[in-house]
């Protein structure tokens, strides 16, 4: 069970700032009045002694917003230590205000920039040399050097060390912000990486098996009617799952050693493969057709794979949705002038129902297209059209217009 005094510390450290100052301002009062004035010697009268402490607490109350206004409490403390000196070589009292001008030093030092917390070191000084002015007015002529050194060094190191650690303490706080930074980007890092990691295994695993599966299905209908068309079914599964096993196995060699080089040496695919994929999607029982206008243009090859990919989930999401005979289309429209790339793929959802299509589905291969198509820079649409029908979109940079862009 906690003890009370270390409840009480912890609910203070959890107090508003306001509430800590108030209480660090009582906690300086008294130290202030009995080591810097005369309010605890015997023969101080009772008045003399309340216009102590009500010209310490006239100083003291500011530092309830030390946080709030560093410059303000500062400037006024110091005109405070600077009224106090000067009442007392008057002889109104005798008080030289230190501690409260000390901690709105040390606040703006931690708070502040080294210029302004320079500036205030530097002002103190005026406030100091009166305080060691007034500390030596009774010293005998003999020893007044030698006093004027000692109280000299106490008063200036007391200041110089409480404003050292006040700027101290700004350069961890600093610090450790940017520490939490970097922290911050390593874990936006790794989130992002396996982002890309799991689009990557999507569009390798489940479109691969997406198509065998329903190639599978297509060959087991006609296995007995038709045998050479149930041979090419199987010819094109084994094709899909050798193609599927090389890129896992470059994707997983590259994840092993973060290689750039064997990145760039492993598989890539891009437009220039549709052929390959379009003959898949047929043979598992879509009419799929192509069209291309405009003059095609060289693509970066991260965009390359990202048109490679959203075309192949189009597909394989028409193959799996509108069912086999659905006619789909993939169009390319190459915008030259606009530096553009807009691929469509849609079909018309006529097809043969798919009845287990939905566990063929794992719920994340259009989320992941938006992904892979924001991370190139284009813009992604996906939408039901016309009677069942389903249109996948998105515009991509051509390298030229990319690599402008780049360079802005």
């Amino acid at each position: 069970m906690m003890s009370r005094p270390r409840a009480a510390i912890g609910g203070l450290y959890r107090a508003a700032p306001a509430v800590q100052d108030s209480v660090l301002a009582l906690a300086l009062l008294l130290p202030d009045l009995f080591l810097f004035s005369d309010f605890a010697l015997p023969n101080v009268g009772l008045a003399d002694r309340l216009l102590t402490v009500g010209y310490a607490v006239l100083g003291y109350a500011a530092l309830a917003v030390r946080r709030r206004a560093p410059q303000a409490v500062f400037g006024y403390l110091w005109a405070h230590a600077l009224g106090g000196e000067l009442l007392t070589a008057a002889g109104v009292f005798d008080y030289s205000p230190t501690l409260a001008l000390l901690a709105a030093l040390y606040t703006v030092a931690a708070l502040r920039s080294a210029r302004l917390a320079a500036l205030a070191l530097a002002v103190v000084t005026v406030p100091v040399a009166l305080s060691v002015r007034a500390a030596l007015a009774d010293v005998p002529a003999a020893e007044r050097l030698t006093s004027l050194i000692g109280v000299a060094c106490f008063y200036g190191l007391l200041n110089l060390e409480v404003w050292a650690v006040g700027r101290w303490v700004r350069a961890g706080r600093a610090a450790a912000v940017r520490d939490g930074l970097a922290v911050a980007r390593a874990q936006e890092a790794v989130l992002s990486e396996r982002a890309r990691t799991a689009r990557e295994l999507h569009d390798i695993v489940a479109n691969a098996v997406t198509v065998m599966v329903l190639q599978a299905g297509g060959a087991r209908h006609v296995l007995r009617a038709d045998p050479d068309r149930a041979e090419q079914a199987l010819d094109q599964i084994e094709s899909s799952g050798k193609t599927a096993v090389a890129e896992l196995r470059h994707m997983l060699l590259v994840l092993r050693t973060a290689g750039e080089r064997l990145a760039a040496e492993g598989p890539s695919f891009g437009l220039a493969d549709l052929g390959p994929l379009l003959n898949g999607v047929r043979q598992a029982g879509l009419r799929a057709h192509l069209e291309v206008t405009g003059d095609p243009a060289v693509l970066a090859r991260s965009v390359d794979l990202t048109a490679y990919r959203l075309v192949q989930e189009a597909l394989t999401n028409a193959a799996k949705y509108a069912g086999p005979g659905a006619a789909t289309v993939v169009r390319l429209d190459w915008a030259r002038d606009a530096g553009r790339l807009r691929i469509e793929v849609g079909d018309d959802g006529q097809g043969i129902p798919v009845t287990a299509r939905s566990e063929l589905s794992t719920g994340h291969g259009l989320l992941g297209l938006r992904e892979r198509v924001a991370v190139c820079g284009g813009t992604f649409d996906a939408g039901p059209v016309g009677d069942g029908g389903f249109r996948v979109a998105a515009t991509l940079p051509a390298q030229e217009h990319f690599r402008r862009e780049a360079a802005s």
